[in-house]
């Protein structure tokens, strides 16, 4: 399943506050990049049989050595996030993958998720997003507390939200999925608090 082909924050991106102090919190519209989903019994063993790593327990992530992330919502519930700078659609690949096998019907493998269809896809980074997202979230996003890998499934200014911690090369922060009807509420409330720090959206066109 391809990714969308427009983020519903597109239209703001264009002409966006610049943050003065992107260092202090930066926030990075992913959401044209690929990601998908599976959940249901058999989910764990097939995947397992086409990525490198699966996450070992709920509420955790492992990034492959394409920078694709794959998180563990449930027992057997999983999100993948496509790497931001890579040019392998892992996402793509295996919802074509499930489509084909499925057919066949030979093992039990779950069903799809196509959160490309019905997600927004936020990365925050910043020395200050955790003091930013603890004025509109209950979760301590601290290194200390909220470490490499951990997941939050939680509420984000009245939106359900999954945050995801996570260190690539050349960055750190927090992947933030939400609702696609949420989105025009989501970029006011963020756009709001991450001002106070000199922060704000990046212009469109930088991942």
């Amino acid at each position: 399943m391809a990714a969308i082909a427009r983020s519903p924050f597109a239209h703001r991106l264009g002409h966006s506050r610049v943050p003065h102090e992107p260092d202090k919190v930066s926030i990075h519209d992913l959401t044209p990049i690929g990601r998908t989903g599976f959940k249901g019994p058999g989910t764990s063993e097939w995947l397992a049989s086409k990525v490198s790593a699966l996450p070992e327990r709920p509420n955790r992530a492992v990034s492959l050595s394409d920078g694709t992330v794959v998180a563990r919502l449930g027992k057997e519930e999983y999100l993948v996030l496509n790497g931001r700078g890579s040019s392998n659609d892992v996402s793509a690949e295996l919802d074509l993958s499930w489509a084909s096998e499925s057919a066949n019907g030979a093992i039990r493998m779950g069903y799809p998720l196509p959160r490309a269809d019905s997600h927004s896809w936020l990365f925050l980074e910043g020395v200050r997003v955790p003091e930013m997202m603890s004025k509109i979230c209950g979760v301590d996003l601290r290194d200390a507390i909220f470490p490499l890998g951990e997941i939050a499934q939680t509420i984000v200014a009245r939106i359900g939200a999954v945050l995801i911690r996570e260190i690539g090369a050349g960055f750190e922060g927090f992947h933030l999925l939400t609702d696609f009807a949420s989105a025009d509420y989501l970029w006011e409330v963020l756009d709001d608090a991450s001002a106070e720090y000199g922060g704000g959206f990046a212009p469109a066109g930088r991942k």
